[in-house]
This record gives structure tokens, C-alpha cells and sequence, in this order.
């Protein structure tokens, strides 16, 4: 399993994410070195079970928001509903990269996972 891969991947949907949050003021600047940085990224490496770092980025943003808004609306669920899905969707960009896939061999069986 290739973390670094994982890890570049989820600076490019954090970088994504905040970008079409904050498009109509500096958003613009974070989409193109975000867009130049996926471009790279995929042409020098093969993505594979790496790419799920960028669902796992997209989650972090929804995250820090709830986190940072947690003391200002205490009496509302609101910050919680931000910081919960967020992490729901980091947990499954992650267990995905962790799940082993398995290949289908010549004869129709089940290979074991292949080992990275």
C-alpha cells in the first residue's frame, strides 16, 4: 500500500474542496495549483487504490469546518452534522484504500490480494 501516494492524492481534494468554497475570492488561485498538482500527480504515478486519498481530502474540509464551529453554536446539532460527515467520508475513503482487492485468474477463480 502506497500512504505517500494516499496522502497527495488527499492534499488534492482538500485543495479541490476548499477551492469551490472559496471560488469568487482567492478559490481560483487554490484550483489551479490544485489542478497542475493532479495532473502531475497522475501522469508520473498510477493512481490505483492511492486515488481514494482525494475522497478521504474531501472529507478533511467538512471536518475542520465543524471543528472550528463547534463552540459558536452550542445549542444546535449543526457543527456536529459537519464534523460527523466529514469524518464518515474520511473512514470510507480510508477503509477502501485498505480493502484488499481481489483479481479474477485465467481459469475464473479468485486470486489471493497482490501485494504492494
Amino acid at each position: 500500500m502506497d500512504w505517500r501516494g494516499f496522502a497527495q492524492w488527499a492534499l488534492i481534494g482538500i485543495g479541490s474542496m476548499w477551492a469551490s468554497w472559496t471560488i469568487l475570492r482567492y478559490g481560483w488561485v487554490i484550483a489551479l495549483v490544485t489542478g497542475i498538482a493532479a495532473f502531475r500527480l497522475a501522469h508520473t504515478t498510477d493512481p490505483g487504490r492511492a486515488a481514494w486519498g482525494f475522497v478521504a481530502g474531501l472529507g478533511v474540509v467538512p471536518m475542520w469546518v465543524g471543528w472550528a464551529d463547534r463552540a459558536s453554536a452550542s445549542s444546535t446539532i449543526t457543527p456536529w452534522i459537519w464534523l460527523g460527515s466529514g469524518a464518515v467520508t474520511v473512514l470510507v475513503a480510508v477503509a477502501a484504500f485498505l480493502w484488499p482487492r481481489r483479481t479474477a485468474k485465467p481459469g475464473g477463480s479468485l486470486a489471493a490480494p497482490p501485494v504492494d
